[in-house]
């Protein structure tokens, strides 16, 4: 059996997208964003993030159109204050102005992170990611630290892989055209490798979170760990607002993504449960259905501190998954990772998966720094260099994956 360990570095190998852009890494999203249709659509909201950084960063409007700084430090930043001030013990500062222009703007940058991959990856399957999926066998597991879904794309189209069944967590519906429950499909027991998504991905949904007496909290009634699953569409979906958007392939869709088919907290007693959606002459209404729970993007976004916690014992069991994996794994093949400084969680994966380890794996690293990476699994988590194979280039549809199979016979 063997692992599959895609980072940025493998997405960012997508030369396909009808946006003509690539996918974006930390150092380069607002650059990236900036060259998409979603920067001038009335619909994608920025409002927060720009008071943001007018009034914390002396960042304006107009310098907005050069701002390029690394989200991930931007978004731990905006992470880091946002908590601090729902954990003051005055519960006054803990509804302050302060508090709201953090909130909306982490919650921003979730929406635009998720929206500019859905952009790009909204195209024919990518051609390397089909190379992958054929490449894999059955028992093969795929863990990925990316959002977008240019993976499972390529597997349904190569395979019996299928949202109900190939992400190894298992969501409560799945929406094609329309809200289907996971517990009426019945297993065909077909065979296929199985996509752990360690941080969650760009059509996973969850219920919009709100800031109440507790911090922050979610309109969803059910456990945090009981999430839905975005796979396609024919007609418009309920949204927020009816703010629909056509013209997306498979797993992909505008920015606001399909309204939830679970049950909403009540109100507690003596009390109302109300929604206010502005009405702005600049930002045209929704013609869409709006019924249902309006969701959010279910990703732990690439911040410093990931609250992993949040969504009870879902994380959890996809970490746990991995280390499994990585434990009894022969091939572990890395692709496009390069162990970021907000990955901190990733470092204990492989420490804890190779001290229970009886035999030491072969280790394949693509990546245009490679040698970095080879040093890292030598030094800290102590492989043996004759088990480490590097190749020190970007993935691409040309990329030969038999070349791992030829090194083994070396």
């Amino acid at each position: 059996m063997k692992v599959l360990l895609l980072g940025a570095g493998a997405s960012k190998s997508y030369a396909q997208s009808p946006t003509g852009v690539s996918m974006p890494v930390a150092k380069d999203f607002f650059k990236t964003y900036k060259q998409l249709a979603i920067a001038e659509n009335p619909w994608v909201l920025i409002g927060d993030l720009l008071q943001y950084l007018k009034r914390y960063c002396g960042v304006s409007v107009f310098d907005f159109q050069n701002y390029n700084r690394d989200i991930e430090k931007l978004h731990s930043e905006i992470e880091e204050k946002l908590l601090n001030k729902i954990n003051q013990k005055q519960p006054s500062d803990r509804f302050s102005e302060e508090l709201h222009i953090y909130f909306k703007a982490y919650t921003e940058l979730i929406f635009l992170f998720t929206s500019v991959l859905n952009e790009i990856q909204n195209g024919p399957v990518s051609e390397t990611h089909l190379n992958l999926a054929k490449w894999l066998r059955n028992e093969d597991v795929v863990l990925s630290f990316n959002w977008d879904t240019l993976m499972e794309r390529a597997l349904a189209e190569t395979t019996a892989w299928n949202c109900f069944e190939g992400y190894y967590v298992q969501p409560v519906s799945v929406y094609q055209n329309k809200w289907i429950e996971t517990q009426s499909i019945i297993p065909e027991n077909q065979e296929f490798p199985t996509i752990v998504k360690l941080h969650g991905s760009t059509n996973w949904l969850t219920a919009a979170p709100f800031i109440g007496h507790g911090g922050m909290e979610t309109t969803q009634a059910e456990a945090l760990d009981r999430f839905c699953v975005y796979e396609s569409t024919v007609d418009p979906y309920p949204t927020y607002d009816g703010r629909f958007m056509p013209g997306y392939e498979k797993f992909s869709y505008g920015y606001y993504p399909v309204n939830l088919p679970l049950e909403g907290k009540s109100a507690p007693d003596g009390k109302l449960m109300v929604r206010l959606i502005q009405s702005e002459p600049f930002r045209p209404a929704g013609t869409g259905p709006k019924d249902g729970l309006v969701s959010i993007p279910l990703i732990i976004p690439p911040v410093k501190n990931k609250s992993y916690n949040y969504f009870g014992d879902l994380f959890r069991n996809l970490w746990q998954k991995a280390e499994e994996s990585l434990v009894t794994a022969e091939d572990i093949v890395l692709i496009g990772y390069s162990f970021p400084e907000t990955d901190y969680q990733s470092d204990r994966l492989f420490k804890n998966a190779f001290s229970k380890r009886n035999t030491m794996p072969r280790i394949f690293i693509v990546n245009p720094e490679a040698q970095k990476i080879k040093d890292r699994f030598m030094y800290t988590f102590g492989i043996d260099e004759h088990h480490l194979f590097t190749y020190n280039e970007y993935l691409s549809s040309t990329f030969d994956l038999n070349r791992f199979d030829q090194e083994k016979q070396n």
